[in-house]
């Protein structure tokens, strides 16, 4: 009687209350902080306001292992519209991060846009994104770090011209091969078009055969786009999907809270 008496309650996309039963708990979160008035807020827009009044402008890590990630989030934009959120869907999320590092890639800023952000319902509530476009720019420094993981006996430099230099590790002296990045079948290519010494630049007359580092990227992450621009260089990802446990995020926020990371309050 109790079950059906509950059921009858809860809205038809949520009929055990386990989404917003988990969305109170980031309503929770700010009530005790003062930062919303109690009953104002629904499940996803709570988990928004939650997540971005305490991790931004902090340091997060998600994951572990191999798979560990590391940034400081700088923002995080949400359009919760009221109708699409009664169904646990979200139509634009976007977030800013910079100081990023996963595995060996470290990216001095990075952005984000997840697509179709929405809930799985099960026990505990799943949060999906796909797919998520992600545009990353890496310093010259950074890219140096990624050679000396998969081809050591190289590094490179940004030129403030925007242009991309390859040279021995052991004898910069020697020269350089210049090379312009392009993107073939979502892996990073690298075309090269001319060598040089010092100042000066002999550039090919025909097309040689592009150079295709190996990298470790799983399945689900493919490269769709690359630039250099003068000092960095800025590749376009983009991931197949991704899932969170809301009650792992939650903890995540919990436990800034209390170690004291004071974020921004929510606008």
């Amino acid at each position: 009687m109790t079950a059906h008496s509950d059921a009858a309650r809860n809205p038809w996309w949520d009929p055990l209350g386990v989404w917003q039963r988990a969305g109170s708990e980031f309503a929770e979160l700010l009530t005790e902080q003062g930062r919303v008035a109690p009953g104002s807020w629904n499940a996803l827009q709570a988990m928004f306001d939650a997540v971005r009044s305490t991790l931004v402008g902090n340091r997060v890590e998600i994951g572990s292992g191999h798979n560990k990630v590391l940034f400081t989030l700088t923002s995080l934009e949400a359009s919760v519209d009221p109708m699409a959120a009664a169904s646990g869907q979200v139509d634009d999320v976007s977030l800013k991060a910079v100081d990023f590092t996963w595995r060996s890639l470290q990216c001095s800023r990075i952005s984000a846009r997840l697509g179709n952000f929405h809930t799985r319902l099960r026990s505990r509530p799943i949060l999906v994104c796909s797919p998520i476009d992600v545009t990353a720019v890496l310093t010259g420094g950074a890219l140096n770090e990624v050679l000396v993981k998969y081809a050591p006996q190289y590094r490179c430099e940004i030129t403030p011209t925007g242009d991309l230099r390859i040279h021995r590790a052991n004898r910069p002296r020697w020269g350089f091969v210049q090379v312009v990045p392009a993107v073939e079948h979502g892996a990073i290519v690298l075309r090269p078009s001319g060598v040089g010494r010092g100042v000066h630049l002999w550039r090919f007359g025909r097309r040689l055969l592009p150079i295709r580092p190996r990298l470790d990227l799983p399945d689900s992450v493919r490269v769709t786009g690359v630039d250099v621009q003068p000092g960095s260089l800025e590749v376009r990802l983009r991931i197949d999907e991704w899932t969170a446990d809301s009650q792992e995020l939650m903890s995540l926020v919990r436990n800034h809270r209390r170690a004291g990371g004071g974020g921004h309050r929510p606008t």
